[in-house]
């Protein structure tokens, strides 16, 4: 079967749990809806007990909201204009209905199939946009790509693009589906309930919108008595700080069941900038990203500012203006608190007290717009660096308001004022992590050397996590077995992604089962799924975490490594199928084809491979795998093929150079053998294969002295190494 140890099959964050966006509202209400109850059995038609439960409607809020407004009449007030208390809510006929039906039928969303012919149910948004949610099969309800604009009084396409009706972000399909994807952030009490047999929903919940109860716990008790104090009085400002992060992050749920007080981390695994698309090099955002997982990664975060120190916990709003820089300045002004920097605006900016470029926030909370009309203001506090423009492409606040001047024009007045070695560590770290995402190999000593000094917890996450790719060197594997110990669980993650290939760490990692994070109890169970004794606390909570996430194509994924680590090799080939149904991506097919290579079906293996090469010709990994595949199939000629395909796409890709090496000495062609391995070996550091490969092909070649120095140099990388002390014993016999 393949199988290459310096690769990990992990799943990457492509397809974290997506949250709508909160939007600003006045002088609505909070509609009241009972739990959803939808028939599996039901798969072509809409769950009568669904439209049931969307359509019981009052036009007063809750019950318990309006318990808590007879005590806390002005906190009431301000949810009552928040973001949340219209997060979610039923379509007004008159209003709601009326609009879509006069509207969208212009926007053909797939063939034959036009919007107006769906009837929506529920409403999300009031401002800038409005998305509306229309029940499908399954208990589903999809939230449409036509989104309504209400500054404009236009229809737009929120998607920014026309799907293919098969694709994963098609409105109809898992990617725009509420009930995964955004009712966890848009209700109170929420509950998912798939059913992975039936691929159907039995959602429930306790109210629409986000109300006191989500956020203060259960208020029965302090209800009935005012003197007992309800669950939110009594937690850290970090706990009530992963309330807020449960929704505004980005992240892979992994149990849908957090609640007021729980860990960030014993629920989610924090999506950061390791994983491809999601941020730019510096950290500005790219994507949706939803707050937290920038503001984390920012000097603020680490300093312990949090979400409350700058917005009201009720209506959302900033608790000072930040127009006139008095929000950022309440910290930055001297005396400076939390060990800010003290700032004089004026001097710092360089621009003139009442303009733009003299806002703290337009400089280092530049904002970019989602769903098309909906700009978002970034909270990394990033600083704007053109240098990194014009290396990397990275975008910088100067020229997204001076549009009209050249980058270099920024270079030159940002130097004049800052110097030319401002954000130096920054750039140090973009520029690092830009090759490193290019796989470029040979960073590994400074990407080493910055994982080492970074202070700041979240990256150095991602930088442990990006060092992965190099575990084949003694240093780093030294380096990830010191993070198994770090305080921060998304680093302890990453260093036990990074070293689960190693069966020399395998017990190291076994003791991480008892963490006290979930997260990084997940990471190690899957990383010692084999090692015994078997734990059934923690199969539990990895079979739980994998059957939440079952409903999308990563989880599937997940599902088919489930079955082949148990010999399920049948059931690991319907998962992985299903990942590719539900999402034709070559990342999905790669799996698939793997999943085929270990069930023995190398055919349709090959087919899959080929697929994914297809679809991402620039990938390294995808040829070499088929060119493993191939030498598995005893067809040495075109495995060669392969490796020369991947070894032209990335040349510093070792194992690569490794396996063209052997494949070459089966085809007899020994000199070019030895060249390749010599190419593997420096990018291969830390393993004695090369050099013992080269002994073989010496001795084949009756170079016998050759033949001993290559295998005295597999003993000096590796002095344990059983071949080579073989093959010198028996030389000195």
């Amino acid at each position: 079967m393949i199988s290459d140890p310096h690769k990990c099959m992990g799943i990457p964050c492509r397809f974290l749990t997506l949250i709508a966006c909160a939007l600003l509202a006045f002088s609505l209400f909070l509609f009241e809806a009972c739990s959803s109850k939808s028939n599996p059995d039901e798969k072509s038609v809409v769950s009568p007990a669904l439209k049931d439960a969307l359509a019981t409607r009052s036009a007063i809020p809750s019950p318990d909201v309006q318990a808590c407004a007879a005590c806390h009449l002005a906190e009431f007030e301000s949810w009552m204009k928040s973001q949340h208390a219209v997060a979610n809510r039923l379509v007004d006929e008159d209003v709601d209905g009326a609009r879509f039906q006069s509207g969208p039928a212009i926007f053909v969303t797939d063939s034959n199939d036009v919007a107006a012919a769906h009837k929506p149910l529920a409403v999300i948004g009031v401002e800038p946009l409005i998305q509306y949610l229309v029940p499908t099969e399954g208990g589903r309800l999809q939230t449409l790509n036509v989104a309504y604009d209400v500054n404009s009084n236009e229809w737009f396409n929120s998607q920014e693009e026309e799907y293919a009706p098969d694709a994963w972000q098609h409105w109809k399909n898992r990617g725009m589906t509420w009930n995964s994807q955004c009712a966890f952030c848009h209700m109170t009490g929420f509950e998912k309930n798939y059913d992975p047999e039936q691929d159907a929903y039995d959602s429930s919940w306790h109210a629409m919108g986000i109300n006191c109860v989500q956020c203060h716990g259960n208020l029965d008790a302090h209800m009935k008595d005012v003197t007992v104090l309800h669950v939110s009085s009594g937690l850290s400002s970090n706990q009530l700080q992963s309330a807020c992060a449960s929704c505004h992050s980005r992240r892979e749920e992994l149990t849908g069941t957090f609640k007021l007080g729980d860990d960030f981390s014993d629920h989610y695994r924090l999506h950061l900038p390791d994983a491809l698309g999601a941020y730019y090099a510096d950290g500005q955002v790219i994507e949706e990203n939803f707050v937290y997982g920038s503001f984390m990664m920012s000097r603020m975060g680490h300093k312990g500012v949090t979400c409350m120190d700058c917005h009201d916990p009720h209506s959302g709003e900033l608790v000072m203006p930040a127009v006139n820089n008095t929000l950022c300045m309440s910290c930055h002004a001297p005396p400076t608190r939390r060990e800010a920097k003290p700032i004089v605006p004026t001097d710092h900016s360089h621009h003139p007290i009442d303009s733009a470029g003299n806002r703290c926030v337009e400089c280092h909370m530049p904002a970019t717009s989602f769903m098309v009309r909906d700009p978002r203001r970034d909270h990394g506090f990033t600083s704007p660096d053109p240098v990194l423009t014009k290396e990397l492409g990275i975008p910088n606040a100067c020229n997204r308001c001076h549009a009209d001047q050249s980058v270099e024009w920024a270079i030159d007045w940002t130097t004049r004022w800052y110097g030319k070695d401002m954000n130096e560590r920054v750039r140090a770290r973009a520029r690092i992590l830009t090759k490193a995402h290019d796989g470029d190999r040979s960073i590994a000593p400074e990407l080493l050397e910055l994982a080492r000094t970074e202070e700041i917890a979240p990256w150095r996450a991602a930088l442990t996590s990006l060092l992965g790719m190099n575990a084949d060197r003694q240093d780093v594997r030294a380096f990830l077995a010191e993070q198994l110990t770090h305080p921060d669980p998304a680093v302890r993650s990453a260093a036990i992604r990074g070293l689960g290939p190693f069966p020399a760490f395998r017990e190291q990692i076994g003791k991480l089962r008892n963490d006290p994070i979930r997260l990084v109890r997940l990471d190690a169970g899957w990383a010692t799924w084999s090692l015994p004794p078997a734990d059934p606390a923690t199969r539990k909570e990895i079979f739980e975490y994998f059957e939440n996430i079952s409903d999308q194509p990563a989880g599937a994924l997940r599902q088919a490594q489930l079955a082949v680590a148990e010999g399920r090799s049948q059931e690991a080939v319907m998962w992985a199928r299903k990942a590719v149904e539900w999402d034709d991506f070559h990342f999905h097919n790669m799996m698939l084809g793997r999943t085929l290579n270990l069930a023995g079906e190398n055919r349709e293996a090959r087919k899959a491979f080929d697929r994914a090469i297809e679809q991402d010709p620039e990938n390294a990994e995808y040829p070499y795998l088929l060119a493993l595949l191939l030498a598995e199939e005893n067809n040495p000629r075109e495995a060669l093929l392969a490796l020369q395909k991947t070894i032209n796409i990335d040349p510093n890709f070792g194992r690569a150079w490794y396996n063209l090496g052997l494949a070459y000495a089966e085809l007899e062609r020994l000199d070019e053998a030895i060249t390749a391995l010599n190419r593997s070996e420096p990018l291969m550091e830390g393993s004695p294969e090369p050099a013992f490969a080269r002994a073989t092909i010496h001795l084949r070649l009756n170079q016998q002295d050759r033949a001993l120095e290559s295998a005295r140099r597999a003993l000096e990388i590796s002095p344990g190494y059983q071949p080579a002390q073989r093959l010198v014993q028996d030389f000195t016999k």
